[in-house]
This record gives structure tokens, sequence and C-alpha cells, in this order.
């Protein structure tokens, strides 16, 4: 009843979220808006996650709703201390990862 007051108050959508997968497909055969779910059984119209989750981008373990397709919390956390550790011991940056600029203009901006 509620999403059928939501679609005549004008939604153009609903997300369905956490809710039985038999309850997602009545609701969604009786609006003729579309429904997105998120842990909702796959009858809905659309479905979403939350990247965060389905990337593996936290420790914790997810909502029983989310397929994790990568464990990238591991691999972010490492590449940050490893971010860390070279810039606390100056070798980050590298002169490649800097711009240059000609003797001349440097020694103008020096006078400044």
């Amino acid at each position: 009843e509620d999403a059928l007051e939501l679609e005549r108050a004008g939604c153009f959508a609903i997300v369905l979220e956490a809710i039985p997968a038999g309850v997602a497909a009545v609701v969604t055969r009786r609006l003729t808006i579309p429904t997105i779910g998120i842990g909702a059984g796959p009858d809905c119209d659309g479905q979403v996650l939350v990247y965060h989750d389905l990337l593996g981008l936290y420790d914790g373990r997810p909502p029983r709703f989310v397929k994790q397709y990568a464990d990238l919390a591991t691999e972010v956390t490492r590449a940050l201390e490893t971010y860390a550790a070279e810039v606390r011991s100056r070798t980050f940056p590298e002169e490649q990862h800097t711009y240059s600029m000609p003797e001349d203009e440097l020694a103008l901006v020096e006078r400044v």
C-alpha cells in the first residue's frame, strides 16, 4: 500500500531495500513505475549495489545481499601504506613526477 501511495504521489521509481524477494516481486507487479532492488531479489525492474560493498573497499562483513566481486580494501591499504612510506622517506615524488621550467624563468620567479 505504501508503494502504491508513493506512485500516486508522483514518484518516478521506488527503491526496495533488504526486503524478502517475494514481497519485492509482488510490489513490482503491482506498480507501473520501476522498482530498483538492493537486497530485494531478482524480480525488481533494476538492481543496484553500493560500489564500496561490491568492490570490497572496507574492512568488515558486507550486508547479506552483497556479492563482493573483489577485495580492494587490502590492495588500497597496501598502496596507501607504500605511498605514505615513500613520502616520509622522500623517495616520492621523483623527477618524473614533477614539472620543470627553464632556469631563466625560474630566476624571474625567485626575484619576485
